[in-house]
């Protein structure tokens, strides 16, 4: 049997938990990050409205120079322009059903 003496009793561990996905201070930078963005956001926003007036499409520049400059594109854009499209793809779904109603009939009278 133990005894119970008043000297040299042992404590408790105290309780040390860190947490492991909370940081204070990341969580302040966090916040002061958004918060930054949100204001440069806000004043691209702004400045971008004023722009808009004045500045032209780039796109529209870019896809422009980029067909005048390739031939192959600029007669595609010049037929489907005038509508004109060939056969092929005009009536496609429709040749197809018909060879496949055509091998079908033949298969069918040769067995």
């Amino acid at each position: 049997m133990g005894m119970f003496f008043f000297y040299n009793n042992r404590k408790p561990r105290s309780f040390n938990y860190k947490p492991i996905l909370y940081n204070p201070e990341e969580e302040e930078r966090k916040e002061r990050l958004n918060k930054r963005i949100s204001e440069i956001k806000r004043e691209l926003m702004e400045t971008s409205v004023k722009n808009d007036e004045e500045q032209i499409n780039p796109t529209s520049d870019i896809r422009g120079e980029f067909l005048s400059q390739t031939k192959h594109l600029k007669r595609r854009v010049e037929k489907e322009e005038s509508g004109s499209r060939s056969f092929l793809s005009n009536n496609g779904l429709l040749i197809l059903i018909l060879v496949i109603l055509f091998a079908v009939f033949f298969f069918w009278i040769l067995t």
